[in-house]
């Protein structure tokens, strides 16, 4: 059941090119049989020859004629056949992809791009071939095998071409023996280049860091270990490749010399004429040459087979499932009832009985030591994670309850760590929208203080950013961030520590226009207090839950837990007091 299960992943290729993929696997098939055709004609040749008769260029004109035909047919074929295999490629790229921006963020928090990226490229290239060569082998391998045999025992006996091929069933048992563990290998193998390529991918990310650290001596060593680790694995799938290789080739040796003895005595006998010990012969290789790939099918499908558990395994992960439901929720009261949420990895609670309601378009602060909950509680608000039953409504619905597009089409988030793509600020902000909603923009971005230092990049012929946006200052990055939540008009934005690499003039211009235009609710977690002095309410967490609440004036007066953490910030500067210099 697994088994067709995992079948399952061909079938948009086959319903959409099953038909010509199939041709091309008929064509395949005509041309072995024009092959069988071969050992036939060169024995009836040599006989000719042998026997001193008139007609051996009528021969030649057959081997032209067959030269030909072939050479067309294999063409269609392999056009037909491996064309349809790069479309299958296409196909499955296309439904990695499609399925990788559906599934939980928490596989990827987990796992990391690298492992996705190893399965759309290693791993369908694996597929692709053993569905494409792969298949071509076995299909030789099959036909000639059968139809040689029988055309073999014709011209000898039964039983003396069953003694020619006997070699044949042990070599074969070998090389299955030996296939079976290197699918097992194999697969580790695969896992091995994911983490190889995960680490390589965060390594050149962070290669100005570790540069400015002096660290690339550290980097190349742990480099070195995880290369050691993917080495070793494909260094045992090589040996049992190369168990395999041997094999291959002891078969031929084995089988022609038994047939040689056998024809050679016929011969003697005056039982069989030269022409039929080469037709023989001939046969024998039809058979042989497709075994002799056998082993290179079997490491070439064993290699798929690993790639087809990977995808699968990949392909199973749940998505969460996009619906069509265009509503926006309405600006209302948020609450968060007794919220206890333990991270899947971990045993110890992140948020243990979180108590909260916020008022349609209140401001709320909050603030708290790392680690104490404070984005755990967004990304249950966005159910980044899954968010336990009961515990956060929007009004009196259960946000575990509604469609997910409408929970994250209300919600405008603006993450820690800028994200930003290789295009136009513009772009950026309005997530390729930005050729259609320009006034909105604009606001957006005066609103995130862009206007000040980057105006003319944000015009629509404005010159791309480079990848990742390495051509702008942390300080721009994060404002094109605040302005691509601006610019959502959601009627909940949620600000994560949006303002660390701000210098004091930007932030300050950034919370004076927090409340411009649309009446929101705001959510606004800072490492930096001075920000949220503004809020309606501040809320205080330590360990997972809120110790504190209130505003800033009455917190201060508490001298708890806000105080002490605004008492080691005394020293910054207060925002609104106009300083020099640009962002961070």
């Amino acid at each position: 059941e697994t088994i067709m299960k995992k079948l399952t992943i061909f079938s948009q290729f086959f319903k959409g090119y099953g038909p010509v993929y199939l041709l091309g696997v008929l064509i395949l098939i005509t041309i072995n049989i024009l092959f069988l055709y071969v050992p036939r004609l060169i024995g009836e040749a040599i006989n000719t020859l042998y026997y001193g008769k008139e007609g051996l260029t009528t021969y030649i004109g057959y081997f032209f004629m067959l030269a030909i035909v072939i050479t067309v047919l294999k063409f269609s074929s392999r056009h037909l056949l491996l064309g349809s295999i790069r479309r299958f490629e296409f196909l499955l790229r296309r439904r990695l992809f499609d399925h990788a921006l559906y599934i939980p963020t928490a596989y990827y928090e987990k796992n990391g791009p690298g492992k996705v990226m190893a399965l759309m490229t290693n791993d369908v290239t694996s597929l692709r071939v053993s569905l494409g060569l792969g298949v071509m082998i076995l299909v030789d391998a099959i036909f000639f095998g059968i139809f040689s045999f029988f055309l073999m025992a014709k011209e000898i006996s039964v039983s003396l071409t069953a003694l020619t091929l006997l070699p044949m069933p042990f070599i074969l048992t070998g090389m299955l023996t030996v296939s079976r563990s290197m699918r097992k290998r194999q697969k580790e193998a695969q896992n091995t280049y994911s983490d190889l390529t995960e680490f390589a991918q965060e390594l050149f990310l962070g290669m100005p860091v570790i540069r400015a650290f002096n660290r690339e001596m550290r980097s190349l060593w742990r480099f070195n270990n995880i290369n050691k680790v993917n080495y070793d694995k494909n260094m045992r799938v090589a040996f049992l490749d190369s168990i395999l290789a041997p094999l291959t080739f002891v078969a031929p040796f084995m089988c022609h010399a038994i047939a040689i003895f056998i024809c050679g005595r016929l011969i003697i006998a005056n039982e069989i004429t030269v022409g039929d010990f080469v037709a023989v012969n001939g046969y024998l290789s039809l058979i042989i040459g497709p075994i002799m790939g056998i082993g290179s099918l079997l490491s070439v499908l064993q290699k798929g087979l690993a790639s087809l558990d990977r995808i699968y395994d990949f392909l199973m992960i749940e998505e969460e499932k996009p619906t069509d439901e265009e509503r926006e929720l309405p600006l209302t009261t948020l609450t968060v009832k007794d919220l206890t949420f333990t991270y899947p990895e971990t045993k110890v609670p992140m948020l243990h009985d979180v108590n909260l309601t916020i008022k349609p378009g209140e401001f709320i602060g909050i603030v708290g030591g790392p680690g104490s909950g404070k984005s755990t509680l967004f990304k249950l608000l966005l159910r980044l994670h899954d968010t336990p039953q009961g515990s956060i409504y929007v009004g009196d619905e259960d946000i575990t309850s509604m469609p997910l597009q409408v929970l994250r089409r209300s919600i405008a988030y603006v993450p820690p760590e800028p994200y930003l793509l290789g295009t136009t600020i513009g772009e950026n902000i309005a997530f390729g929208e930005a050729s259609d909603h320009t006034l909105e923009l604009s606001q957006a971005a005066e609103r995130a203080a862009l206007t000040r230092d980057l105006s003319e990049r944000l015009a629509p012929a404005a010159k791309r950013l480079k990848e990742g946006g390495t051509d702008l200052s942390g300080g721009q990055k994060q404002r094109v961030n605040i302005a691509r939540g601006l610019y959502k008009n959601a009627p909940y934005l949620l600000l994560d520590d949006s303002f660390s690499a701000l210098d004091t003039i930007s932030a300050g211009t950034i919370i004076n226009t927090l409340r411009q235009g649309r009446n929101q609710s705001l959510l606004f977690i800072s490492q930096r207090l001075e920000a949220l002095r503004e809020a309606d309410r501040i809320i205080v967490f330590k360990e997972g839950t809120i110790v504190e609440e209130g505003t800033h004036e009455a917190l201060m007066a508490k001298e708890g837990e806000y105080y002490r953490l605004y008492a080691q910030q005394l020293d910054e500067p207060l925002i609104g007091v106009a300083e020099e210099g640009g962002d961070q």
